[in-house]
């Protein structure tokens, strides 16, 4: 048996629809501890992952700490930063978006000028508390799409701009960096090439 939708609303809701290591919109609710093992289908076994930060964490018993850890840090600082949940909100509509988008029930032109009033929304919105997530999500989105979505660019779009994959050594973020940059949008810290 997996997670009720209930459950994993409550997840996606108390993450802001963010994955609690790299922030990304595209997340699923992760069993800390699967059912094989008897993990359990309760909210505090479930952590919101990225597809990408899914693989990288997700089937490593020896990450389970760092996976909860993350997740307790993530609804801590939402928490923090989005008392009135008004925000919670507006990222929940464009997750429904991003599903859309994804089974093809929206077109892309479309869900471009939603993504684009969002951002915009976001960065007029932005203080110095929230400053760090809103670079972190724009850098992430600067990456090439994940395993789970990857329509391909068209021939005037360039992702060579960004060097993917790279691994934060101080918040084991995997994120990708604008070339040129040298920090973590994450954590701030020095990223060493």
């Amino acid at each position: 048996m997996d997670f009720t939708e209930e459950t994993k609303k409550v997840i996606r809701k108390k993450a802001m629809f963010k994955c609690c290591f790299c922030q990304s919109l595209d997340i699923e609710v992760h069993h800390i501890k699967p059912e094989k093992e008897g993990g359990s289908n309760d909210i505090s076994n479930a952590a919101p992952l990225c597809p990408n930060c899914h693989e990288r964490f997700g089937n490593d018993p020896n990450k389970r700490k760092r996976i909860i850890e993350a997740r307790d840090n993530w609804f801590e600082m939402v928490e923090k930063m989005f008392p009135d949940n008004r925000e919670v909100i507006r990222l929940e509509d464009m997750s429904n978006k991003l599903d859309k988008l994804q089974q093809n029930q929206i077109n892309l032109e479309d869900f471009k000028l939603e993504l684009k009033k969002f951002a915009n929304e976001t960065i007029n919105n932005m203080t110095l508390g929230t400053a760090v997530t809103t670079a972190s999500g724009i850098a992430n989105a600067s990456v090439s799409p994940s395993k789970s979505f990857s329509p391909s660019p068209s021939p005037s779009e360039s992702i060579n701009e960004v060097h993917p994959n790279i691994v934060c050594s101080e918040c084991g973020t995997s994120i990708g960096i604008l070339i040129g940059s040298n920090v973590c949008p994450s954590c701030g810290a020095q990223i060493i090439s």
